[in-house]
């Protein structure tokens, strides 16, 4: 599959489940799903994929359609709902475990962390250990919340955070033990021996998720195609790594 059918499989896959929620929020939010993985999709082999986490935002169902293998490893069994709605899902090898628990069988392509790191308590070991299961011209696609993102530096301005660094709400309910902004990304990054190919951000984002769910496709589109100005300021942050 090319990367111009990929973006087609992605699409499609993220508006099914868009049209399915009901939460504008979580609309708003799968937005930046497609955002994220369509600069994943640039750089991306597709050979033998692992995916860390599966979070049934769709992206699982994206790539076991962009792969020919995939594994996802994770601690809870989130999966196997997921296959009940998308049969194709069957073709995937699922692994119950900690991530720092796995031992693979074989190299990988692509290693795709997304929402992932800001989980982790030592992200950087975690790091080294993931890219020892890279193929020689494997890479590892990292996707976070940015800290400095705009609404997060706007919710400070109105008292709504002591910090752009703070645990909100949100963040809490999702388990995340921190906020990472483009310095101490590329700190951990570099600290685990990985070399950048692209490190930038997605989607500029001057409101919150339910707040921009009040404007259209083309506004969110626009303040995404934004992103090349504002990269320390964006919702995320990609990163494309590979081993040094």
């Amino acid at each position: 599959m090319n990367a111009t059918e990929r973006e087609r499989v992605l699409a499609q896959i993220i508006n099914q489940h868009i049209e399915a929620s009901a939460k504008p929020s979580y609309q708003s939010y799968l937005k930046t799903k497609l955002y994220g993985y369509e600069k994943i999709n640039r750089y991306f082999n597709g050979r033998d994929v692992l995916e860390l986490g599966s979070d049934e935002s769709g992206t699982s169902s994206v790539l076991v359609r962009w792969s020919e293998n995939l594994t996802i490893v994770d601690k809870q069994d989130k999966f196997f709902r997921q296959i009940e709605t998308d049969a194709a899902l069957s073709a995937a090898t699922f692994i119950q475990a900690n991530w720092e628990d796995y031992r693979p069988e074989r190299r990988f392509s692509d290693i795709i962390m997304t929402d992932s790191l800001e989980h982790v308590v030592d992200p950087v070991p975690l790091l080294k250990t993931v890219s020892t299961w890279l193929a020689e011209d494997g890479r590892i696609h990292i996707i976070v919340p940015n800290a400095q993102s705009v609404h997060r530096l706007l919710g400070v301005q109105m008292g709504m955070l002591a910090s752009p660094y703070e645990l909100n709400a949100n963040d809490l309910s999702s388990g995340h033990l921190r906020v990472y902004d483009m310095q101490s990304l590329s700190r951990d990054l570099n600290n685990a021996g990985l070399a950048m190919e692209v490190f930038e951000g997605i989607q500029f984002k001057p409101l919150t998720d339910s707040q921009l769910a009040e404007f259209s496709n083309a506004f969110h589109r626009a303040m995404n195609a934004l992103s090349v100005h504002f990269n320390e300021y964006c919702a995320e942050i990609y990163a494309c790594c590979y081993k040094n």
